[in-house]
C-alpha cells in the first residue's frame, strides 16, 4: 500500500518508509571522496527549496545528480552505492548522513571513523527539514558537478511526490529490489546511467572508470 506525500511530512515515517536501515556494510572512501560526498549533499540542502529539503527530497535530489553526471559524463560525482528501497532509489551514505544528522546513535557508532559522522555534524534538522551549518566547500565540485547538481535540483522542485515515485522505478530500481540476495540491494551503476540516457560512448567510459576503481580497491 503506498502512501501518500501528506502522510511521509512525518519525520519518523520518512526515514522508516524508505526501507532497510544502510549500515550492513560500508562504501569504502578516501578523504576526498568524503569530502566531495560532503560538498554535494550541502550543495545540495543550500539551494533546494525548503519544501524539498526533507529526507526524501534530498535523497531523490542526490540520486537525479548521481544519474545525470554518470550519463554525460561516464563518472560519479560522488561515491556511494545506490541502493533499491521501497520508495526508489537512494544513495546510502548520503542516507546514513541524514539519519545521523537527525541524532540515530546507531549510525553514529557505526560511522564514527570514516569521516560521515563528521559530515553530518555540518547538516542541522529542525521542524522535520534539514538546514546547513557551513558553506559547501565549492573546490570539490567541479563545474559538470554543479551543473548536475543544479538541473537536478530544479527537476525536483517542480515534480510532486508520486511524480518522483513514478520516475524513479525502472527497470533497474525492479531488478534489484526484487533481488534475493541477502544484505543491500545495490544497483547497477552502469543500468542507472544507461536509463539515464547516457550513449554507447559514455557506457563504455563508465565501464573502464569503474573497472579502474575496482582494480585499485
Amino acid at each position: 500500500m503506498l502512501m501518500s506525500s501528506a502522510a511521509l511530512m512525518d519525520g519518523r515515517g520518512l526515514f522508516e518508509i524508505l526501507g532497510i536501515n544502510c549500515y550492513i556494510c560500508k562504501v569504502m572512501m578516501s578523504m576526498d571522496d568524503v569530502n566531495t560526498l560532503k560538498a554535494a549533499l550541502l550543495y545540495i540542502i543550500k539551494n533546494s527549496e525548503p519544501n524539498r529539503c526533507d529526507v526524501y527530497g534530498i535523497v531523490k535530489t542526490a540520486f537525479y545528480a548521481q544519474q545525470m553526471h554518470l550519463s554525460s559524463t561516464g563518472s560519479p560525482l560522488f561515491k556511494d552505492e545506490i541502493c533499491a528501497l521501497p520508495f526508489g532509489p537512494v544513495p546510502s551514505s548520503i542516507y546514513d548522513v541524514l539519519k545521523m544528522a537527525r541524532g540515530d546513535e546507531n549510525e553514529m557508532h557505526f560511522h564514527q571513523a570514516d569521516g560521515l559522522l563528521e559530515v553530518s555534524a555540518s547538516i542541522g534538522w529542525e521542524d522535520e527539514r534539514f538546514f546547513i551549518k557551513e558553506e559547501p566547500d565549492m573546490d570539490y565540485l567541479s563545474s559538470s558537478d554543479i551543473q548536475s547538481l543544479d538541473a537536478a535540483i530544479d527537476r525536483v522542485t517542480n515534480m510532486s511526490f508520486n511524480d518522483i515515485l513514478s520516475a524513479t522505478h525502472g527497470r533497474e530500481w525492479e531488478r534489484a529490489f526484487k533481488s534475493k540476495k541477502r544484505g543491500k540491494k545495490i544497483m547497477d551503476t552502469l543500468k542507472i546511467a544507461e536509463e539515464g540516457g547516457a550513449d554507447d560512448s559514455t557506457l563504455e567510459y563508465l565501464k573502464e572508470y569503474l573497472e579502474l576503481e575496482k582494480a585499485l580497491g
